[in-house]
């Protein structure tokens, strides 16, 4: 089923109200060699989207995976990888699968799921 982008884009408006970034992970070295920070390296992306923390449960029911996340994340596009992270709200979250549709990606994460 096509899903035309004047529809995509009334979804987007209506529920894709939380800003979300998106980094590549890595380790950084100095100039001896010595390992100075693991995690967020470089911001690729930035958009509006759908944060919702989930049970492990129900992500492994909905997507039929097991995936050890507990966040779905849902926008109408995004370069992000698995591995990359994934911030909403200052925290970071580990980005588990990607799961494409014809009107929007799910991004399923795990990190703090204190809220």
């Amino acid at each position: 089923m096509n899903i035309p982008e004047t529809f995509k884009q009334a979804i987007a408006d209506t529920f894709y109200d939380k800003d979300i970034e998106i980094w590549t992970s890595g380790t950084i070295k100095d100039d001896e060699g010595s390992i100075v920070e693991n995690g967020k390296l470089e911001k690729i992306d930035s958009f509006k989207g759908n944060f919702q923390f989930s049970t492990r449960e129900y992500i492994q029911q909905e997507y039929g995976k097991e995936i050890e996340a507990n966040a779905i994340v849902t926008c109408d596009k995004t370069v992000a990888q698995i591995g990359n992270i994934l911030v909403y709200n200052d925290k970071e979250y580990t980005i588990k699968s990607l799961v494409p549709s014809d009107s929007h990606i799910t991004i399923l994460v795990e990190g703090d799921d204190n809220g």
